[in-house]
């Protein structure tokens, strides 16, 4: 009878350190290394700022709780935040019309000589 008391105790004790939730060590105490990911296992750069940083990419910044590079993200171009028009592109972290614009013909980058007209150099 001791030896049941004594595992049904431990069980008890057991389940109500477990943890409940991500980052959920048991006892009400949260863990920053455990809420320091999503869902998805990424990490949560507002948990920990470093996360961006740590991926060795130029222009990685941590907006909301995403990594994101704001030389080329149309959402967040250049600053968090930032949104590039329908028909812009971002493009070294500037808002740019690839249709028309002679120093990002069609692409990223892509320079023209005289004009660009429809994502085409000299066009015509």
């Amino acid at each position: 009878m001791k030896q049941a008391t004594v595992i049904l105790v431990a069980i008890a004790i057991t389940v109500a350190l477990a943890p409940t939730a991500i980052g959920d060590i048991g006892g009400g105490r949260k863990s920053r290394f455990l809420a320091a990911t999503d869902a998805n296992g990424k990490k949560k750069c507002s948990i920990d700022p470093s996360a961006c940083y740590s991926a060795g990419i130029p222009g990685q910044r941590c907006c909301g709780d995403q990594c994101v590079d704001t030389g080329s993200d149309r959402f967040n171009c250049g600053e968090c935040g930032r949104l590039c028009k329908f028909t812009q592109a971002c493009c070294g972290g500037k808002c740019v019309n690839l249709a028309v614009d002679k120093k990002h013909c069609g692409s990223c980058f892509n320079r023209c000589n005289k004009t660009c007209l429809y994502g085409l150099c000299d066009y015509a």
